[in-house]
């Protein structure tokens, strides 16, 4: 009976995954600006992180990414673009809990809220990869390819660890 619940959990996941793949490349990304607005979004907010701490930040457009570089003198700005924003991130978390057993209900607010957080998360990754480009810039490639995909990744796999160890007490319980 597990076994069948595992199976239906990858069966599914893998159907809608497939499905968004061909809805994302097909009309999302061939049809609307979303990519770009949400790398804007994240640069933006990323600026207004920045602010907060009494750092000088400047956003630049370059066809469609966005760039955000510190006023420390170094001009060394960090690009997002449609690989660094997220929405394949999105969808994979989302994925992941519409095909794991549950409460319907539960996932539409459980679902946005994760969506926040590693939208944050995300944010938090540029503002350091800024950082990082700026005073030590040798270390970039390195915390972009191996930290921060931890990092980001991790978030991802608590809040699904987090929603399916909650679903099994629930269902436990039953």
């Amino acid at each position: 009976m597990k076994q069948n619940k595992i199976l239906s959990f990858f069966l599914l996941a893998a159907i809608l995954y497939t499905s968004w793949l061909l809805i994302y490349y097909l009309l999302i990304n061939r049809y609307t600006s979303w990519d770009f607005e949400l790398n804007y979004n994240i640069v933006y907010l990323a600026h207004k992180g920045f602010d907060l701490f009494g750092m000088v930040s400047h956003i630049e457009l370059e066809s469609d990414h966005v760039l955000l570089l510190l006023d420390a003198g170094t001009n060394r700005p960090i690009l997002v673009g449609d690989e660094c924003n997220g929405f394949k991130l999105f969808s994979i978390f989302s994925i992941f809990i519409i095909a794991f057993p549950g409460n319907f209900k539960k996932k539409l607010w459980y679902i946005p809220m994760g969506l926040i957080f590693i939208h944050l998360a995300n944010v938090i990754r540029i503002m350091a990869l800024v950082l990082i480009n700026t005073y030590y810039p040798k270390y970039l490639d390195f915390n972009h390819l191996y930290t921060f995909t931890i990092f980001v990744y991790s978030i991802i796999f608590f809040l699904w660890y987090y929603w399916a160890k909650n679903q099994t007490q629930h269902e436990t319980k039953k």
